[in-house]
């Protein structure tokens, strides 16, 4: 990967990380909004749904901003786009649709292959 590809790469990391701060920022506010609870049972029970889907939509976001730092190291170490099972480039194209991806499409599917196989045995569906 040239140097232009990489420096494209760590634009987008860097702006994804700042959409992200963001968004967390947002959301904090919101909840932090949220002061008075509604007399009314049903609003009450709104509102607590609305708290829980906020707080897992922010952990969402801060697992993204975990996965956009660990990419942005890996460019500064200079092992961004290898990836981490075979050693073998990632494919630019992945990497535009996923800037935080470890893996190739190959081991990636091999992954995904793996962990479905491990929940149909875990459930009883596995067929051989």
């Amino acid at each position: 990967m040239d140097a232009e590809q990489l420096q494209t790469f760590s634009a987008t990391l860097t702006a994804m990380m700042q959409h992200t701060l963001n968004k967390m920022r947002d959301s904090m506010d919101d909840l932090i909004g949220e002061e008075v609870l509604p007399p009314d049972l049903a609003d009450r029970a709104t509102m607590e749904s609305g708290r829980n889907f906020a707080l897992l939509m922010r952990e969402r976001d801060r697992q993204t901003l975990a996965g956009i730092h660990e990419a942005l190291a890996r460019l500064e170490a200079g092992e961004y786009g290898i990836c981490e099972e075979c050693d073998e480039d990632i494919a630019p194209a992945r990497l535009k649709a996923q800037p935080m991806a470890t893996l190739c499409v190959h081991c990636q599917g091999r992954r995904e292959d793996q962990a479905r196989a491990r929940a149909g045995m875990a459930s009883g569906f596995f067929e051989a």
